[in-house]
């Protein structure tokens, strides 16, 4: 810990993740039903040699045609927040692209920002009816979440992050979007980090 220089975010060793979801470091994916998964993760957070915070990430993805809804999209932390903010942007995958790639030009990109908060309190970001689009045409759609947030004590400036991007839905003959059980991920769909504004 006292090696450690500048801002940190790690994941949490102590936890286990449960069978079943395609799993890692960060947080599990869990097949709900052919149309819905979701994501459960975790990570600790601090300053140099200083933990501030554990913080706890929650989002529920359901397809219905080409329209999906991230809802509930949650945070919550252990140390109060000055600011919290969330991002979905719709993605497609393909041998061009594994890793996703942001449908129609970006247009799907949408941002929310709340706070301060108190610690523990649970952040639905994007509200009660979470983020929302539409794009019906791809093979293979999916969705970035990403969560930024501030700590209150200028003694800890800057943003730390985190990324989780959904599994693939395959779009079938009727047009619906269908995903594997267990989730297939794309490549790079998870990561974390600090930046300085």
């Amino acid at each position: 810990m006292s090696a450690r220089k500048g801002a940190w975010f790690c994941p949490d060793t102590s936890k286990v993740r449960a069978n079943g979801g395609t799993c890692s470091a960060l947080g599990c994916w869990y097949y709900v039903a052919n149309y819905w998964a979701e994501f459960s993760g975790d990570g600790i957070y601090g300053y140099n040699g200083t933990t501030l915070g554990s913080a706890e990430f929650f989002i529920e993805v359901k397809f219905s045609g080409g329209s999906s809804t991230s809802k509930p999209f949650q945070f919550e932390s252990t140390r109060g927040t000055k600011q919290v903010r969330a991002s979905g942007e719709r993605l497609y995958f393909s041998t061009a692209h594994p890793e996703g790639y942001p449908v129609s030009g970006g247009s799907t990109y949408q941002t929310w920002s709340g706070g301060p908060y108190g610690a523990g309190a649970l952040v639905n970001c994007f509200g009660s009816g979470g983020y929302n689009a539409y794009e019906g045409t791809v093979a293979h759609a999916g969705i970035a979440h990403q969560f930024n947030w501030t700590d209150p004590s200028s003694s800890y400036p800057g943003r730390w992050y985190t990324f989780v991007k959904s599994p693939k839905f395959h779009r079938n003959s009727a047009g619906a979007y269908n995903l594997d059980d267990p989730p297939q991920l794309g490549s790079a769909w998870y990561g974390s980090g600090w930046s300085p504004s």
